[in-house]
C-alpha cells in the first residue's frame, strides 16, 4: 500500500483517483475496487477505514477485539462504502452485515466477492481464512428510518468509518446508530476531523447517550494512523437506554 500527499500536504494512503487500492490484513492482500468517476463518497477507500482496519488487525490477539471474543458475534457496518473495515471484522470471525445506500451496494458486493467469498479464498492457506465470519450486503439509508427494522437489530457491534463528514448528516447517522444498539452493544466509530462544527455536532449528539472512550494513538497501527483520525469506543449509557425516540440536540 503506497501513500501520496494531497493538496494540504497530508501523506494519504489512498485517494479517490485510483480504480483500486490494496491493503494487507492478516497476511492477505485485499484488493478493493473504487470508482474514480463517481460523485458518491462511498466509492472510495478513505483513510479512516484503513486506520480502523489496521487497528482491528493489531488488536486481534488480545483485548475486547481479540478473535476468540469476536467469534460468532453479530455486527453491522454503517456507511460501509467499499467495505474494508467490515471485511476486517469478518476476518476476525465476526458475522457482519455491510450496509450502504442502494447505489453503493453493487461495488460493496463486488469487493466482498473478490476478496473473502468462498471462490476468492479457495486454495489459500491462511489462518485468517480458516473461520471467516458470514458476510452479507444490505441497503440502509440513514434518512429512511423505516429501513432500520429490516436489519433486525440489535447487534453486538456497530462499526462506522468516516461517516461523520457533514454537519447535516450527523443527526441521521446518530439515529441509525441508536437504532442498532442495545446495552450490550459496542460501537466503534473512526472519524477524520473535518471541521469544528462537524466534530462539535458529533460530540453534542453522542456524549449524552453514550459512554465514549477515545483510543490512544499509541494503540493504533504504527504506520496507519494520523493525528486527525480518531477511533471512539462507545457504549449506551444505562441511565438513558430507555430514552427513545431521541430528540435532536439544540
Amino acid at each position: 500500500m503506497s501513500s501520496t500527499r494531497d493538496e494540504s500536504g497530508w501523506q494519504r494512503w489512498n485517494t479517490h483517483f485510483s480504480t483500486s487500492v490494496e491493503v494487507e490484513l492478516f497476511g492477505k492482500t485485499l484488493r478493493l475496487a473504487q470508482d474514480p468517476n463517481s460523485q458518491n463518497l462511498g466509492t472510495t477507500v478513505w483513510d479512516a477505514s484503513i486506520v480502523l482496519a489496521k487497528w482491528l488487525e493489531k488488536g486481534a490477539r488480545r483485548g475486547e477485539f481479540a478473535r476468540q471474543k469476536l467469534r460468532g458475534k453479530s455486527a453491522i457496518e454503517l456507511g460501509a462504502g467499499t467495505g474494508l473495515a467490515g471485511l476486517a471484522l469478518a476476518m476476525l470471525s465476526c458475522n457482519i452485515v455491510l450496509t450502504d445506500t442502494a447505489q453503493i451496494l453493487r461495488l460493496l458486493q463486488m469487493n466482498y466477492d473478490a476478496n473473502l467469498s468462498p471462490a476468492a479464498c479457495s486454495g489459500l492457506d491462511l489462518p485468517c481464512l480458516s473461520e471467516l465470519g458470514a458476510v452479507s450486503v444490505q441497503e440502509l439509508d440513514w434518512t429512511r428510518p423505516e429501513q432500520y427494522a429490516t436489519l433486525a437489530p440489535p447487534y453486538d457491534f456497530v462499526l462506522a468509518a468516516d461517516c461523520v463528514y457533514h454537519e447535516e448528516l450527523v443527526q441521521n447517522f446518530f439515529d441509525a446508530v441508536l437504532a442498532m444498539v442495545s446495552l450490550k452493544t459496542t460501537v466503534v466509530i473512526c472519524n477524520e476531523f473535518r471541521s469544528d462544527s462537524v466534530h462539535t455536532r458529533f460530540k453534542q449528539l453522542f456524549e449524552p447517550r453514550f459512554a465514549m472512550k477515545r483510543v490512544p494513538h499509541a494503540k493504533m497501527d504504527a504506520v496507519c494512523q494520523h493525528q486527525n483520525i480518531d477511533i471512539y469506543i462507545c457504549k449506551l449509557r444505562k441511565d438513558v437506554a430507555a430514552s427513545r425516540p431521541v430528540p435532536a440536540a439544540g
